[in-house]
């Protein structure tokens, strides 16, 4: 199978399709890793186009999947996937005749699954917690049958079984439980009506029957060990979502939430919670949830009873529950897939939420970049206020004291965010061509992130540095700079209808060097003299991993280490207005070797974890500044107003004064 990357977002990022309604199909044991399909549409070679699915796989450690069919099929949907998630199955159609597939996440094996005997299609719906056993349908010469496929590991393949019918032409398999043992679906009986109907292992076919007044029913899924099964059935009032209790043989009506009609969709491990989908009385549907404590309640009225605040109802469906019952994926009203957390009575599980996959990991967009705000900050004490060494230069035996700094603001897609520095330091010359400088320094950098959020760092840094002549009139300085920092984020999100925010603090540390050659006042035109430049900065920076605190969907991210390599070709200018005032000025090309920040990985607390692809990084850009240099007997001032083109434009101004003895 081909697998394309969706989006630089990874874990859970679900595409918005125009048109199409994204629909999880299954999850994991845990609730760690969806399942799902979304609709595309397909304009085949010859004949009218449609709409086809794709399917989507939210997976711990492969971060999002766009399950999308090879070459001589139009369309491919997952309807299950192992208990680990490293199993899928669904339907290849299109192009070829229908057919049933299975396929490994980890390996990327695909296997076509094939027919019954006489048969020309089929179609997987589940399969087993181990990945071996798959349930399915597919037609045969004398009618369409539900059957079983089970995987050999010796032989590496797998063998179908055909499973029977209640009497009548055709039976089919809708799901399986976790065990493989218990296959549910329906089957005609003799008069041709479709019964809810299972299989043990080879058995003939079980019925379940019918709700009170119902001609008709149709089981969907099956508990872990098969003891429990649900579905939907005819009623006297409607259809309703059933569940029915192997070990008693009793069937019972879930209801509705006032319409005439429930399906049930899948059930919890143990088989105390449901979830589905029903008919509310203004014509709309909901996502439900039912257990013995609430009785079938809308999920939503389920997450403000767990002190989620949402002013409208705004699921579709539950199609998805965790084996503990307390996480659901399913549809929102507007389309998108939703993934929806319950109370807890462990005080170490985050608090209960609901959010839009889509909408929640937009809360993530910026991060692979704004983890690098340290670094941002280090590059801005060395090539700031600190980038005119030959403004701190010092004749023989000559010493001085110095303050520096830079105050400004940096824009980015969310916002515009303040940036500083400021160092104190001693220079000393031991000749005319040696200059040996100390500083030490604290930093503040704030970058808007999504809906609020923010990452900001603040710091202390000391910056060795060293000016000697190699040439007449040409000066090599060689700078360090080493800092510590905590790095505070905090990320914003959608949490129903309403904003919530998760936040963390961690450790930083920044080390990297400047190698930079002057060539002092190396011509003239008219009254302005020039100094061309040229320099390397190296900064290599790790940020420790931490786990987020607050909000229903926290976070915990790895450590991260990223580096940056930038060549500068620059040209300053100095026009002396009077004896002690001069105007300065400066043009400067920047490259930067790397084209985007290192990944970014982690785990969505409760979910999955995630790998966010670095984001892409602006290599070259523009830098000008103009100001002023004032001399009054032993002190010396230079002040300067910066702009760059880097990353959305950022603008500083760079300040120093120092006195000379």
């Amino acid at each position: 199978m081909s697998h394309a990357d969706a989006a630089d977002y990874g874990y859970e990022w679900i595409a918005s399709v125009p048109g199409s309604t994204v629909q999880p199909s299954a999850m994991s044991a845990d609730g760690s890793i969806v399942v799902g399909n979304f609709l595309t549409y397909f304009t085949p070679p010859s004949g009218p186009g449609g709409y086809v699915s794709n399917g989507l796989i939210w997976t711990d450690g492969l971060g999002n999947e766009d399950i999308q069919p090879e070459t001589g099929w139009y369309s491919l949907s997952i309807g299950d996937v192992s208990s680990d998630g490293s199993i899928y199955v669904g339907i290849l159609s299109g192009g070829n005749p229908t057919q049933a597939y299975r396929a490994n996440a980890t390996s990327g094996q695909f296997d076509l699954l094939g027919f019954l005997p006489g048969g020309t299609v089929s179609r997987a719906t589940g399969v087993s917690g181990d990945g071996n056993v798959v349930a399915g349908w597919g037609n045969t010469s004398s009618g369409y049958r539900a059957f079983r496929w089970t995987y050999d590991a010796q032989a590496l393949s797998g063998s179908m079984q055909e499973l029977g019918t209640l009497g009548g032409s055709n039976s089919f398999a809708n799901g399986i439980s976790r065990d493989g043992h218990v296959i549910v679906g329906n089957a005609q009986d003799a008069g041709g009506f479709a019964i809810a109907a299972y299989w043990v292992d080879d058995s003939a076919a079980n019925a379940i029957g019918v709700l009170a007044g119902g001609d008709e029913s149709n089981a969907v899924a099956a508990n872990a060990d098969g003891s429990v099964i649900v579905g939907q059935s005819d009623a006297a009032t409607g259809t309703h979502a059933f569940r029915y209790v192997v070990g008693t043989a009793t069937i019972q009506d879930l209801g509705t939430l006032g319409g005439t009609y429930s399906e049930a969709l899948a059930v919890n491990d143990d088989g105390s919670v449901v979830v589905g989908r029903s008919g509310r009385s203004d014509a709309t549907s909901s996502g439900f949830r039912w257990s013995d404590a609430t009785g079938l309640i809308s999920v939503d009225d389920w997450l403000r009873g767990s002190g989620v605040t949402l002013a409208t109802d705004v699921t579709n469906d539950a199609s998805a529950v965790s084996a503990d019952g307390t996480i659901i994926a399913g549809t929102l009203r507007d389309g998108k897939a939703y993934i929806a957390r319950g109370a807890s009575t462990d005080p170490s599980t985050p608090s209960a939420g609901i959010v839009a996959v889509e909408d929640y990991m937009q809360s993530f967009d910026g991060l692979p970049r704004h983890f690098f705000v340290p670094q941002q900050v280090a590059d801005l004490a060395m090539n700031g206020a600190n980038s005119s060494p030959m403004f701190h230069r010092l004749s023989a035996g000559q010493r001085s004291l110095w303050a520096t700094g830079d105050l400004g603001a940096v824009r980015n897609e969310f916002g515009t965010g303040s940036t500083a520095t400021g160092e104190i330091g001693f220079a000393y010359a031991s000749t005319d061509d040696l200059t040996l400088r100390l500083a030490l320094g604290t930093s503040y950098s704030k970058a808007d992130l999504d809906l609020d959020g923010y990452s900001r760092v603040q710091g202390s840094y000391v910056l060795p540095e060293v000016s000697m002549a190699v040439a007449p009139s040409v000066y090599a300085t060689l700078t360090g700079f080493a800092s510590i920092g905590e790095l505070s984020m905090r990320r914003a999100y959608l949490n129903g209808t309403g904003a919530d925010a998760s936040s963390g603090e961690t450790d930083t540390r920044t080390l990297g060097f400047r190698a930079r050659l002057d060539w002092l006042d190396s011509f003239s035109l008219r009254e302005l003299a020039f100094t061309p430049y040229a320099s390397f900065t190296h900064l290599s920076t790790k940020t420790d991993g931490y786990t987020e605190t607050g909000g229903s969907f926290p976070a915990r991210f790895d450590a991260v280490d990223g580096s940056s390599n930038t060549i500068r070709l620059g040209l300053d200018g100095r026009h002396d207005l009077t004896a002690t005032v001069s105007l300065i000025g400066r043009g400067e090309i920047a490259h930067r070797f790397e084209d985007q920040a290192p990944d970014t990985t982690g785990e969505i607390i409760g979910f999955s974890s995630f790998d966010l692809p670095g984001a892409p990084v602006e290599q070259n850009w523009l830098r000008g500044g103009i100001g002023l240099e004032t001399k009054s007997g032993p002190l010396e001032g230079q002040l300067m107003f910066n702009a760059s083109s880097q990353e959305g434009g950022s603008y500083w101004l760079s300040a120093s004064t120092r006195i000379i003895f």
